[in-house]
């Protein structure tokens, strides 16, 4: 499992990778020869995409790897995360360099959070889950569209032994409604390179979850996450060069923004939403520098003037976060899902 970074603590704890995918150099160029040889497995039915393929413009060394939900019966509850789990095997290693969303039951689905695992777990498709197992891949929220990464990094995949792939689809389904009858059939066509790129990529998050609690009554309370000086120089070895972002609040979030301090000085917003709208969610594709020793600080203003009850941080939607998703090379040796505490 991917490590938490406090204020003041280092990243540790999370699975060993292999030395492929724990270096920030790719490795085996010769794949552009070789057949992506994927073995069919349920809920996954990847095709070969091609020059001329109108429907994905991908390069003829692309393989389009469908991930579907099977018809998944959305429980009449206000929160539910259920996690979904795909196997395949692949003949030679591939950077994942692309991720298109399909959203099916746009009413229920919330957002969701794709993850890489060592195996499968062996639980039943659907199963109730919350945590963050594995490491962070993609996340789609409402208002999100396709993500292309560039050309210097790609999501490292084929690495276990045989080539086996876990891949994990973690999704919180809203229904406050308790809607009966709803099924989803939701997911992500991931796009494969069978060309190694110069670095693998990674994601985290800089952000808070665990310590917001928001007073009613409030047109902008501010929360601040940081993670620390001290956190990055134990989480990076080298300069992290971060090419997407992407913020992300629930229903009584209206301003969200980053920013990158060093020496005790502002030195850029890493990015803003004003207003911050949950419907319109997106990563923005940015080319940023943050180098061991800075610090991120993670700013979230809320509007709870209309309501009569504290809020505090956690999964439903009735709930908060202050999240700023970002997608980063090259990737670190011991990933972590979250960087950030909060005042």
């Amino acid at each position: 499992m991917a490590a938490s970074c406090g204020d003041s603590s280092s990243a540790e704890g999370g699975s060993a990778d292999t030395a492929a995918a724990g270096s920030s150099e790719a490795t085996d160029p010769s794949m552009t020869t070789a057949s992506t040889g994927m073995a069919d497995s349920t809920g996954v039915d990847p095709s070969v995409g091609s020059s001329d393929d109108s429907t994905t413009g991908t390069p003829e060394d692309v393989v389009v790897v469908p991930l579907r939900v099977d018809a998944f019966a959305v429980p009449p509850l206000d929160t539910y995360y259920a996690c979904f789990e795909f196997t395949f095997e692949l003949d030679q290693m591939g950077h994942m360099v692309g991720f298109v969303p399909v959203i099916d039951d746009v009413a229920h689905v919330h957002h969701y959070v794709l993850s890489k695992l060592d195996e499968p777990s062996g639980q039943p498709d659907g199963y109730s889950c919350f945590d963050l197992n594995g490491e962070m891949i993609y996340t789609w929220a409402p208002g999100g569209q396709q993500v292309d990464l560039p050309p210097e990094a790609g999501f490292l995949i084929g690495d276990a032994p045989e080539g086996k792939v876990t891949l994990r689809l973690q999704v919180h389904y809203n229904n406050p409604a308790g809607d009966a009858g709803s099924t989803d059939s939701s997911g992500v066509d991931l796009l494969v390179s069978k060309t190694l790129r110069p670095n693998n990529a990674g994601t985290m998050v800089f952000g808070d979850i665990e310590n917001i609690e928001i007073p009613p009554g409030m047109p902008a309370y501010k929360h601040i996450s940081t993670c620390s000086g001290s956190a990055t120089t134990g989480l990076l070895a080298e300069t992290m060069h971060v090419f997407g972002t992407s913020m992300h609040a629930h229903n009584i979030g209206s301003v969200l923004w980053s920013e990158v301090h060093r020496d005790g000085a502002l030195l850029y917003e890493m990015n803003r939403d004003e207003p911050f709208l949950f419907g319109s969610q997106n990563m923005k594709l940015v080319d940023m520098l943050v180098e061991p020793g800075d610090e991120v600080q993670t700013h979230c203003i809320y509007d709870s003037s209309e309501l009569t009850e504290t809020t505090i941080g956690g999964p439903g939607t009735t709930n908060e976060m202050c999240w700023n998703v970002v997608t980063y090379w090259p990737r670190v040796p011991q990933p972590v899902d979250l960087c950030g505490t909060g005042s």
